[in-house]
């Protein structure tokens, strides 16, 4: 009693788990025609367990459990087309094309009005690219199941796909019998039309389309892009006018206008074509961005004022219409960069990037405007937001790492350079440029070894550097460290930058310190000429003419010094003992 309940209970299980274990509602419960295997009621049992939990398995996206516990039930009923359906679809998932293939023959033979069989059938031709046999199956469906628009509808795109586009438009035309003109189905043929280039025959589609429904400003779209393609712009201008009639802030017709006014020679007139299609708000962004982008790209390469000051007129109107765009706020500051109106760029990257936070370029282009006007506090800030939404580009790091070099945060400068460098591939001027800022960094953190060995590494990748180079030499000038090192590298960075004034208040800097004051007063003071308000340059200077016993000339560069801002206490000290103060 107690394993007939469990059976009978089993029975109702089954059914249930059978009508879920479908794929794409396919009946895997239909009695197949072919001849069944009979099980034993323990067999049956079996069977049924494990095919429940092939079925759950599947469903659960474990397919490889669900391939062996289907396998098993073949085993146990190797005649069962539901199985067989279910290997079929199994094996296709898991890439096993020919033996999904053939699991999907045996399931379409067994019973060919199953439409799933057919189907599943149809998917694995079509995987191996057998389009030929996917074709003549689902003309049989097309045949067995004439009331079923969706069948027709997929061999049309199949006989297209094959290069049988008179099959294709003959079963457009009876889905159109069936269901009256329709747009989608006037556009296939259209399609199959110009496969065949019959631009006749296109014409006249167009023209049954638009008898359809007269004030569709849409259709006649359709049938001047037709005249401008057959190159007949005059009757496509035509057209555009009856558009206008019907929809006169049509932006599409406005676009097209303004092309036609290019070809013409008549730039006013398209120009203010396009316009009047950038004004309406119907015409998509991305089309506005995109035009606008053509205008900013070809002034920048041909240095084009015209196309600047056209692009800028559309890029206002743009934000005039969409003020709150990231695509316009973004292209609008990309023109006032154009201009170096960098502070107004800011404005307008800041509202791109917070619409849009995904747009890394534009939080590029944000940062670098900051920096060139080394707004610390600000590059900082929105840097630091950049590597919280952007934590594999290596330039957020390198912008946070140079605002807060620059407002001496050396410890998290060093930080975030350290961590951007991992983030960097096949990028050498970018690696070094990092090393660079590391090694000033460590400088002021009194890490003297981690300094060195960023500064080497730099050097290394660019050892024409000068920038580095100069540093360098003086960090270990500063630390009376490694001198002859120090004026090989500052001497270099001369050679490299001739006119450089504190360059050469570098190497005259190191010379002093290798207590060569003769050859130092020469390069301090072509530095000083050439700095005259630098209270560094002036100090060393001075500093120089004292070890040269020319006290009075060092005293006169002291107070000039303090007069440019230098240390206060120190030269005051220096001008009233007229000494030196370490």
């Amino acid at each position: 009693m107690y394993n007939k309940l469990t059976y009978f209970g089993l029975v109702f299980t089954i059914v249930i788990c059978l009508s879920s274990c479908k794929s794409r509602q396919a009946s895997v419960q239909k009695e197949p025609k072919s001849k069944t295997t009979k099980l034993s009621e323990e067999k049956e049992l079996k069977f049924s367990f494990i095919y429940i939990n092939a079925c759950n398995a599947r469903m659960k996206g474990n397919v490889n459990d669900a391939l062996k516990l289907f396998n098993e039930c073949l085993a146990l009923d190797p005649t069962s087309v539901p199985v067989k359906y279910e290997l079929a679809i199994v094996n296709k998932i898991l890439g096993v094309n020919d033996v999904a293939l053939g699991f999907a023959k045996e399931c379409a033979a067994a019973d060919p009005k199953n439409e799933w069989y057919q189907l599943t059938l149809v998917e694995c031709y079509r995987t191996l690219k057998l389009y030929n046999n996917s074709v003549k199956i689902q003309e049989n469906l097309v045949k067995n199941f004439p009331e079923n628009t969706e069948f027709k509808e997929n061999l049309a795109i199949e006989y297209t796909y094959i290069g049988q586009y008179e099959k294709a438009y003959h079963l457009y035309n009876d889905l159109e019998k069936q269901f009256g003109i329709n747009e989608q189905l006037s556009i296939n043929k259209i399609k199959l039309l110009q496969q065949e280039n019959k631009m006749d025959e296109i014409e006249k589609e167009i023209n049954k389309l638009i008898q359809s429904d007269k004030n569709n400003s849409r259709y006649l779209t359709y049938l001047a892009d037709h005249y401008e393609f057959i190159k007949q712009p005059e009757r496509a201008r035509e057209i555009y006018s009856k558009i206008l009639e019907i929809d006169p802030g049509n932006p599409t017709v406005h676009l097209a206008l303004s092309d036609y006014y290019k070809l013409k020679g008549d730039e006013k007139t398209a120009f203010e074509e396009l316009k009047l299609a950038f004004l309406n708000p119907e015409l998509d962004i991305l089309t506005k961005y995109n035009i606008g982008e053509i205008y900013y790209t070809t002034a920048k390469k041909y240095f084009s004022n015209t196309f600047k000051r056209q692009g800028f007129e559309l890029v206002q109107i743009m934000l005039k219409v969409h003020p709150s765009s990231p695509e316009s706020n973004a292209l609008y500051a990309d023109y006032l960069v154009m201009d170096s109106l960098y502070s107004d760029a800011i404005k307008h990257y800041r509202i791109s990037a917070l619409k849009d936070k995904s747009d890394y370029r534009t939080w590029e282009k944000l940062l670098d405007c900051n920096s060139l006007l080394s707004r610390s506090d600000s590059l900082e800030k929105f840097s630091y937001e950049a590597m919280e939404l952007f934590p594999s580009q290596p330039m957020v790091y390198y912008y946070n790492g140079l605002a807060n070099l620059q407002l001496r945060n050396y410890k998290k400068a060093a930080e975030s350079l350290k961590d951007g460098l991992e983030y960097i591939v096949d990028d050498k001027i970018m690696m070094s440029s990092f090393y660079s800022y590391m090694g000033d960094a460590y400088f002021y953190l009194k890490e003297h070894d981690k300094s060195d060995k960023a500064l080497d590494d730099a050097l290394k990748i660019n050892a024409d550097n000068y920038y580095v180079l100069n540093n360098y030499a003086f960090y270990l000038s500063l630390r009376k460290e490694q001198l002859e090192k120090a004026e090989k590298l500052s001497k270099k960075s001369i050679e490299l930058k001739p006119t450089e004034g504190n360059y050469m208040d570098t190497y005259g800097w190191i010379l002093f310190q290798e207590q060569k004051y003769t050859q130092a007063e020469e390069w301090l003071k072509k530095a000083a000429d050439l700095k005259p308000k630098n209270s560094n340059i002036l100090e060393h200077y001075g500093d120089c003419l004292f070890k040269l016993n020319k006290i009075a000339d060092a005293v006169k560069y002291w107070e000039l010094s303090m007069e440019a801002g230098g240390n206060k206490e120190r030269l005051t000290q220096k001008i009233k003992t007229k000494k030196l103060i370490d």
